[in-house]
Formats: C-alpha cells, structure tokens, sequence
C-alpha cells in the first residue's frame, strides 16, 4: 500500500535537492553576475513588454521587496528603465527592458537553455510534458 505522507516527504527531499543543484548549474553556465530571478524579470519584461512591479510580483511569485532588489540591480546595470505610464495612471510605474538588456538576455539565455540540458538532458520529452503538467497543476491553486 502506498504511503501518500511517506511519499510527499521524500519528494520534498528531493524537491530542495533539485533546487540546489538547479542553482549550482545555474551559477556555473551563467557567465553574467545575474540571479534567475534577474534573467526571470529580464525574460519577462521582453516577452511581455512594460510591466508594473506588482504585476511582475503576481506573475513570478516573488515578494516586492524582492522585485525592488531586482529592479534596483537591474537599473543599476542600465538592463531594464523605468517609465511612468501616462495613459492609464500617471502614478503609476512601468519597467521596461532597455536595448543593453535584450543584448545581455541573449547570452543568459544560453547559459539557461544548457543549465536545462544539464537538470533536465536524463528526461524525454514526454517525461518533460508531464511535469510541467504536474507544476501547473500544483500552482494553479495559487491563483484560485
């Protein structure tokens, strides 16, 4: 008989062990000083275009203190601006990927798709499919 708690401990287990070595791998084909979480905004705010940091907050599950940092880091870098959005409400902050950090998003890129070689290159894709399936159902809770 399967043991459901037995089961979720060692996934839990394993599930910090998989982190770790995500960032391990991360941080050794990452040649730039930027975080995940950094090349995450960065990828974001190109695919997406302009983006409020509370939305950037909501979308990626990082806590505005934490997108402040980011944000702060990458203006520091001359990767993302800040513009105020004039149309909708002139109070309101809009982050945008400046030309430098689309340049810069290419090579984190590469550093991300062979960190995913690296973490994921034992699984086939149907193996892939299914847990990104299973991720998505863990997190659709979240934006219930």
């Amino acid at each position: 008989m399967i043991n459901r708690k037995e089961l979720l401990e060692s996934y839990s287990k394993k599930f910090m062990i998989h982190m770790r070595m995500w960032e391990s791998e991360w941080n050794r084909n990452n040649t730039s000083d930027l975080s995940y979480a950094q090349f995450l905004v960065l990828y974001t705010l190109n695919l997406e275009g302009p983006q409020q940091s509370k939305q950037l907050v909501n979308d990626l599950s990082i806590t505005s203190g934490g997108i402040t940092a980011i944000s702060d880091k990458l203006l520091a870098q001359g990767l993302i601006r800040r513009s105020r959005d004039g149309q909708r409400d002139r109070r309101a902050i809009m982050l945008e990927i400046s030309d430098e950090g689309r340049m810069r998003l290419e090579s984190l890129e590469e550093g991300r798709d062979r960190t995913f070689d690296a973490i994921f290159g034992v699984l086939t894709d149907a193996e892939i499919a299914f847990l990104e399936q299973v991720y998505g159902k863990l997190i659709s809770i979240r934006k219930e």
